[in-house]
């Protein structure tokens, strides 16, 4: 049998590492080796462990390979993968002459004994491995190894991404899913043009422009569904939702009133729209926003989000709104990092304080959270239709109220227009959009 063997190597190098570990080592990089040598919790979707490649793609048995590269125990002769003596501090815990995989990219050692602190400089360094390493069949193309959300939060928790405390976020309103149904159902206001109007085809359009711009997060301000949605239609997102989480890029969202009234559909080919909604919260593909905290991507950037009519995903079926006013709201303590706020109520300044639901100003004053930037869903179309300063403005406190407007063509100022969605780099010196056409 020929030496040489990559992923022979590395699920040798990587088990005596797992067998080595202490009682002490900190459980998530114990899930973390076990995910990338067994299957696991941190081992990406669609990929597979090292153990059962072995077994799928290997001619020869890891009991073959040792008796030929290794003393009958462990592979000793390495020449598909660079090894190291363990850390000084981790001598202790592994067996005399063992040496350990080293990262492919950064060069380190991978550690034995990792702390709670350190457990996040561990886990970067394992995702440097390929998810598929050369054997003697070829593996399945699949690119990913250890879960992109943990990597990512890893890697910025270490400092290993770029930007400091710049978080890039899609900002999205106002998808509608299933808005071409109002033309069929004759349930809702329509416009002239519904034909050329297809969610579906925004929805798939918003996830390819995440991916081509590599934001860190996606924020969506409310109204994902629309009232009358078709199964067909929440299919085709869910498995757009799955694609953004297979890169690691997460969508945070509030609902909107349509999502709200999706939950008890009248016609016979609409589905409950809420149910779909809380389906992708447990399976991950969307984080609901709270008056907590949510740090965006692992941090720094924390978002808050009130829902329209102060109602949640799984509120929905409990109550019927009974609104909300900004003196009775508390958000929970936020981080050091920029902060941003989401409605999906009318607030001024966009419309009069008379026909507003929302004062903003009387919020952000008696918030115990200083906010960066707050953005809104619900508006449809931009101030005195004016695309170039409409959908932005000022709170008296100089902080900037953002909308960016429905995701499709569904109000008269859009009839020669394109939709878009807005692309926000937010720090703690400031806010800068770029848009993008839907």
């Amino acid at each position: 049998m020929a030496p040489g063997n990559e992923l022979m190597e590395l699920y040798d190098g990587l088990s005596v590492l797992y067998n080595s570990l202490p009682e002490e080592t900190d459980v998530e990089w114990k899930r973390a080796v076990k995910s990338v040598l067994y299957g696991g919790e941190l081992l990406a979707e669609g990929a597979l462990s090292y153990g059962k490649q072995q077994n799928k793609r290997n001619n020869v048995t890891r009991k073959d390979y040792v008796r030929q590269y290794g003393d009958g125990s462990r592979v000793t002769e390495f020449s598909a993968i660079t090894v190291a003596e363990p850390r000084p501090r981790d001598r202790q815990y592994v067996p005399s002459g063992v040496v350990i995989p080293v990262a492919p990219e950064s060069g380190e050692v991978l550690p034995v004994q990792v702390s709670t602190n350190e457990v996040d400089r561990a886990i970067s360094l394992l995702a440097e491995f390929p998810p598929e390493p050369t054997a003697d069949r070829p593996g399945d193309g699949v690119d990913v190894l250890l879960a992109p959300v943990r990597v990512r939060r890893a890697r910025e928790n270490t400092g290993q991404e770029s930007g400091g405390d710049e978080v890039t976020v899609l900002f999205v309103s106002d998808t509608h899913l299933g808005y071409e149904n109002r033309a069929v159902t004759g349930s809702g206001k329509t416009v002239s043009w519904i034909s050329e109007v297809s969610s579906t085809d925004a929805f798939t359009r918003i996830v390819s422009i995440a991916i081509e711009q590599d934001v860190d997060a996606v924020i969506h301000t409310g109204d994902v569904v629309d009232h009358e949605v078709d199964q067909e239609t929440l299919d085709n997102a869910a498995s757009r939702l799955e694609l953004l989480a297979k890169v690691g890029i997460p969508v945070y969202c509030i609902i909107g009133s349509h999502d709200r009234t999706s939950y008890a559909p009248q016609h016979e080919n609409s589905v409950n729209g809420i149910s779909w909604l809380q389906q992708q919260v447990r399976k991950g593909t969307l984080v609901e926003l709270s008056t907590s905290p949510t740090p965006v991507a692992g941090g720094p950037l924390d978002a808050y989000g009130i829902p329209a009519g102060d109602t949640g995903i799984d509120d929905v079926a409990k109550f019927r709104p009974l609104g909300w006013e900004a003196s009775g709201m508390e958000f929970g303590s936020s981080s050091l990092g920029p902060n941003v706020l989401c409605l999906h109520d009318g607030v001024t300044p966009y419309r009069s304080r008379s026909t507003a639901d929302v004062d903003v100003d009387q919020l952000l004053t008696q918030s115990n959270v200083s906010f960066d930037c707050v953005l809104v869903g619900d508006e449809h179309h931009p101030k005195n239709n004016d695309f170039d300063t409409g959908y932005t403005f000022e709170a008296a406190d100089g902080t900037p109220v953002l909308y960016t407007g429905p995701a499709l063509r569904i109000t008269e100022p859009y009839r020669d227009r394109g939709a878009f969605v807005t692309e926000l780099s937010i720090s703690t010196n400031g806010v800068t959009a770029t848009r993008h056409t839907v």
